[in-house]
């Protein structure tokens, strides 16, 4: 893959949900680069490394098992992608006070992480249709 194939930051700190995206994402959105840090720290280590490639897009857990969750996280990712990168939550939680303070802190999606199979290959379709067959993305123009 090259430069030019979308590349997706997953920020979850569940190697069985990321390896599930990513072979998900292989066959039904082969065209995409699906990336991972397990937690707070690995994907602030990513995003500050010089010259490296800004993600297209970003899903963030919230619960990451450390003193920093996914909304406290959040406002730090996007300053860090100077809010060039949409980031969608990617969670189970449905509370609404989460649902609240992530978009208070900018994300720009709210998504529940599916549980079936069949949900995942749904999921990874309508993130691939939406943020990069309909949507125009600041990395991508």
């Amino acid at each position: 893959m090259d430069q030019d194939s979308p590349l997706v930051l997953v920020v979850d700190d569940e190697p069985p949900i990321i390896e599930l995206l990513q072979r998900v994402g292989r066959e039904h959105f082969p065209e995409a680069r699906f990336i991972s840090a397990n937690s707070p720290q690995e994907a602030l280590t990513y995003l500050d490394t010089p010259n490296r490639e800004l993600p297209h897009l970003i899903l963030l857990d919230i619960d990451l098992h450390s003193s920093v969750d996914g909304l406290e996280l959040l406002p730090t990712i996007r300053s860090k992608t100077q809010g060039l990168t949409p980031v969608v939550m990617f969670t189970m939680s449905d509370k609404k006070p989460d649902v609240a303070r992530a978009y208070a802190a900018g994300a720009v999606a709210y998504t529940r992480k599916p549980e079936a199979l069949k949900e995942w290959v749904t999921y990874v379709t309508l993130l691939r249709d939406y943020w990069f067959r309909i949507s125009i993305l600041p990395g991508k123009v």
